[in-house]
């Protein structure tokens, strides 16, 4: 008898509504695999890349993902913001190469997949959970300056026009469709209206709904 199917949770998220936090959060209450940065670093070592490379292979990985969103992730809250240099290699071969990462993955165990468009990627994964974190402009923009230590809220208002302008136009080429959809999703949480550590409470109940649905493994 073949294995149950793993629970991947996707998170897709606006910048600055907390995805990294709700993912992080997340996985520690369930006590799974939380991926988000390290699908590159698997890349990079697929492509052939040192370790000295990250840095740029990151901020590769950035304007494939988001068409220059002019960061990889919200990331951690603390991380300073850096702008991207130069692409150095081609973006179909790192796409195609993160996607494998991903399925591979979530073939052999649960984990909560933050970003590089995982729902989409793993969509007829049958143990997936899609979920989208947005939240108004102005409580997104308060966090951003907090979080990537921003001169004043205009350069956070700034940045949330451009990651979710390259965001929409990156997801419309993949999928033909609006990345905001709720039909692209199995639940849409506004963070900023029901909080980002109820967010993470509703999540678990989601999860361990699922995990009731599966059989025991023999």
């Amino acid at each position: 008898m073949d294995a149950p199917a793993t629970l991947v949770i996707t998170i897709s998220r606006q910048i600055g509504a907390g995805g990294a936090y709700v993912g992080q959060a997340l996985s520690r209450r369930l006590g799974i695999r939380y991926v988000d940065r390290e699908i590159l670093q698997q890349a990079a070592a697929v492509l052939g890349r040192e370790e000295g490379d990250l840095a740029a292979l990151e901020e590769r990985a950035s304007s494939m993902w988001d068409r220059v969103a002019s960061i990889l992730s919200l990331g951690a809250p603390e991380a300073p913001f850096v702008p991207p240099p130069v692409p150095t290699f081609a973006e179909d071969e790192l796409f195609a190469v993160e996607s494998e990462v991903m399925r591979e993955i979530a073939a052999r165990e649960d984990a909560v997949i933050v970003g590089r468009a995982a729902g989409w990627v793993l969509t007829k994964h049958p143990g997936i959970r899609r979920l989208f974190l947005h939240a108004p402009e102005e409580w997104r923009a308060q966090r951003i300056r907090e979080s990537y230590q921003l001169p004043g809220i205009e350069a956070a208002r700034s940045l949330i026009h451009k990651s979710d302008q390259q965001r929409a136009r990156f997801v419309h080429a993949l999928i033909g469709d609006d990345w905001t959809a709720p039909k692209g999703f199995d639940l849409c949480i506004n963070t900023a209206s029901i909080g980002l550590d109820a967010s993470v409470d509703i999540l678990v109940g989601v999860a361990n709904a699922r995990r009731r649905e599966r059989p025991p493994q023999t």
